[in-house]
């Protein structure tokens, strides 16, 4: 699980994203370099890892040769889904905090 946890002054923090993927995409995440800004990212802001993260994705678009580190039953189109997702989020809520759980 992925959260941006939007802390702004005086308000309780607020989860201001979630999303998660199948563990089984571990060795695509590795391989395009996001497993550290998707897993060992706690407490950093999320415009800290968002350059890794669209470098990755950048990646796994570009590189077809990743399709066999693919877990059984899912597609490409299932992890570039996630990590656009997080992207997104994390370009749209720089100042939130990571927490991954």
């Amino acid at each position: 699980m992925f959260q941006l946890v939007r802390d702004d002054e005086g308000l309780p923090p607020m989860v201001v994203f979630e999303d998660s993927a199948t563990p089984g995409f571990v060795p695509v995440w590795e391989a395009v370099g996001v497993y550290d800004a998707l897993y060992n990212s706690d407490g950093q802001r999320a415009r800290v890892v968002s350059r890794a993260i669209a470098h990755g994705l950048d990646r796994l678009l570009a590189d077809a040769t990743l399709a066999g580190l693919m877990p059984p039953g899912l597609s490409a189109a299932v992890a570039v889904r996630f990590l656009e997702n997080v992207n997104r989020a994390c370009v749209t809520h720089g100042a939130a905090w990571i927490q991954t759980r």
